[in-house]
């Protein structure tokens, strides 16, 4: 027996202290990056000039008609405005049959230099809304900006953007030189507001006031931060303490500490000259600590050092084997740093899906091997006990010029990749997805359009064949991750002629920025299993991929709500008594930018960060803990009250509560009856319990819960 594989027969129930090479005991200060506390648009642009505040008599904007343009109409509306007494309104309808829909608003006007940029208020927006300005330069090279909003609450909101902001996606430039710069002297050209997604259908009504120049505020940079006996990913137990040094040039320093619900724990204010902030985690949970230095009247710098308090991970013997991540441990990415292997584990959880992708391992035709990444990681997995969820995926150039393989040579080539790795990795990875997300064309780079459920079935058959002639009981995962809200009959076409050849079957559950119970997640996976049971496929249902970014535009959520929906859509899964295992996208950000999605999917912020937690990473880690080893029973609703019921292995109860709006009063009866908070903290009620947004975990014997039907 190989040594790999020896290694997979230990199972680790402790992580060593020192993850950063610290040797345990010794006292060292080391520099952390923290990323800047987001704030409002009003904070982050000053005004220049006032270019419309809609009082005088004729409106000098109007509706840009065009193909792509959802119907609409620009009035001015009087009692409305927000300063003055007239603003613009403007009602909306889409349509949802264009691949682009959207309300354009035009107005030109002269922008000599550069700089400057588009600020606004914003009131109404039933519909989530997003707002970008077009700008024209002397090239005729268009430059579309996205504005710094997200759906408000219905009163007015400050938005804007710069002409000519860095870091621009190339989709945003088109026409003219195309040096993908703005050439000044430039003009605007018109004001958008885009539907919140492709297909949506809706009408609506929004008011538009005060627009004007603005010029962004530079964020400064010259706050040096270091912590006492650095940690990985920020994360300590209970009871132990967090010293940091902050020290600055000029002004003022004001520091507190906040919980997950913003309760301010410890403040302070003094010169930022190696200023010492001594605080001692309470209790588990999320906890952040904003250092905002003022100079000149403003805020010239503003951190957030993010960090949690988690008690031990369960052993590995007793772990959570429904709750996982995805990563991106792979070489063709930028790829995480092994170290994230540890956060995992110290976070409780060890079932991840990634990748070993098949021009990867077949980089010279004919020729397999595993890229050392690949293996460097896998290794690492197995000495920590971990259950690898390996994706087989994406095109070969030297199969159907990088397509998807649909000739009987690449779908022979593509079945020997599948073996290659069985084989390779027999004792370490034990179940392989066949592709992800293949009828949506993920990763395929526009070699789209060809794909069909009953090719990707043929693919199915023979990678199946090829996976179990190597090793008969590794789990071959099928419908590589098809959307279950959207693709079922793609999932039906599958099912139809490939149900017998998978051990289980996969779905992806996005419903970003929507809650999962607005968006009936237990609904559309109750649809999906009855399409298994009707042909007969496997009753084990994962989903690989499901969660709610945090970026800065209006299809990202706040952090909190991202805590918030991550426990309460894995309760919900759970409820349905399908779901055998849930995977969330993803465990880290994968770069900086606070306005890509991509950037922002993570449980922990980027590694620049060191790995610093997001509430939902902290919330995730107590759901594992917690409903480790138990059974779901069934799920319990009234209005818009939730339960799931679980049977622990000792034979308790353990309910799963909360609602979606409004705080409701539970009652709680049963023997030994304890709760505790979305962050493990005990509550001090035990029969009578504030139910609300937050959901709370109840156990003891023979419960029983009532939930009044009238809020709180």
């Amino acid at each position: 027996m190989t040594r790999q594989r020896l290694l997979c027969n230990v199972t680790l129930a402790v992580i060593l202290p020192g993850w950063w090479g610290r040797a345990p005991g010794a006292a060292q200060w080391s520099s952390v990056q923290c990323p800047v506390a987001d704030r409002d648009a009003s904070e982050r642009f000053e005004r220049v000039e006032r270019l419309d505040d809609f009082e005088a008599a004729r409106l000098e904007w109007h509706v840009v008609p065009g193909d792509q343009n959802a119907q609409a109409k620009a009035s001015l509306a009087v009692k409305e405005g927000r300063s003055g007494s007239t603003a613009l309104r403007v009602e909306y309808e889409f349509r949802g049959k264009l691949p682009l829909e959207y309300v354009s608003l035009g107005r030109s006007f002269a922008i000599e230099k550069p700089g400057l940029g588009l600020g606004m208020y914003v009131k109404g927006a039933a519909t989530r809304l997003r707002f970008r300005l077009r700008v024209v330069d002397r090239s005729g090279e268009t430059h579309q900006a996205d504005m710094a909003w997200w759906p408000g609450d219905g009163g007015w909101r400050f938005v804007a953007a710069a002409f000519d902001p860095a870091g621009g996606d190339a989709d945003d430039i088109w026409g003219g030189d195309g040096n993908g710069r703005v050439d000044y002297p430039c003009r605007f050209d018109s004001l958008i507001a885009d539907r919140p997604d492709v297909g949506y259908t809706g009408a609506g009504i929004c008011w538009i006031d005060d627009l004007q120049l603005v010029r962004p505020l530079q964020e400064e940079s010259e706050m040096q931060i270091e912590v006492l006996n650095k940690q990985l990913g920020n994360l300590y137990a209970p009871g132990e303490a967090v010293k940091l040094r902050v020290s600055g040039s000029e002004g003022t320093l004001r520091w507190r500490v906040t919980d997950f619900w913003n309760r301010t724990l410890a403040e302070n204010t003094g010169e930022p000259n190696n200023m010492l902030i001594d605080f001692r985690f309470p209790l588990p949970g999320y906890y952040a600590f904003t250092l905002e230095r003022r100079a000149d009247g403003r805020i010239a710098e503003s951190r957030v050092f993010r960090c949690g308090a988690l008690p031990p991970p369960r052993p590995v013997a007793s772990r959570n084997t429904f709750v996982g991540v995805c990563t991106h441990f792979r070489d063709d990415h930028p790829p995480y740093p092994l170290v994230c292997m540890e956060l995992m584990a110290r976070l409780g959880i060890t079932e991840f899906r990634d990748e070993v992708r098949w021009d990867a391992v077949e980089a010279r035709k004919g020729q397999m091997e595993i890229p050392v990444r690949c293996r460097r990681y896998l290794d690492r997995a197995c000495e920590l006990g971990m259950a690898p969820l390996i994706i087989l995926d994406y095109g070969n150039p030297f199969h159907d010029d990088s397509g998807y393989p649909l000739s009987a040579a690449a779908i022979a080539g593509y079945a020997d990749y599948s073996a290659f790795l069985a084989r390779q990795l027999k004792g370490i990875v034990s179940a392989f997805e066949v592709w992800n997300e293949y009828c949506g064309g993920c990763g395929m780079h526009g070699k789209t359009g060809n794909q069909t459920p009953e090719t990707y079935t043929r693919m199915l058959q023979a990678a199946h064949r090829a996976l179990k002639q190597v090793v008969p009981q590794v789990t071959v995962v099928g419908l590589g991750g098809e959307d279950s809200g959207r693709q079922l009959p793609n999932i039906e076409g599958i099912l139809k002629g490939g149900a017998r050849f998978m051990d289980a079957l996969s779905v992806h559950s996005y419903r970003y920025p929507n809650s999962p119970e607005e968006t009936d997640l237990v609904g559309e996976i109750q649809r999906v299993a009855k399409l298994a049971r009707q042909y007969d496929a496997p009753t084990r249902l994962w989903v690989t991929e499901i969660g709610w970014p945090t970026q800065l535009e209006p299809l990202g959520v706040g952090e909190q709500t991202q805590a918030r929906y991550a426990v309460r859509s894995l309760a919900l899964l759970q409820s349905t008594g399908a779901v055998e295992k849930a995977f969330w996208y993803d465990l880290k950000n994968d770069g900086l930018r606070r306005d890509y999605i991509e950037h922002n999917c993570g449980l922990v912020w980027h590694e620049d960060f060191n790995c610093a937690p997001k509430p939902a990473a902290i919330a995730l880690a107590i759901f594992a803990r917690a409903t480790a080893g138990a059974r779901p029973q069934r799920l319990w609703r009234q209005s818009d009250g939730y339960a799931v019921f679980y049977r622990q292995p000792d034979g308790s109860d353990l309910i799963v509560a909360w609602t979606t709006s409004a705080q409701r009063r539970a009652v709680v009866k049963g023997k030994g009856v304890g709760a505790s908070d979305l962050m493990g903290n005990q509550l001090p009620a035990r029969h009578s319990i504030r139910l609300g947004e937050d959901p709370v975990y109840i156990e003891g014997r023979h419960v029983q819960l009532a939930v009044a039907r009238k809020a709180a």
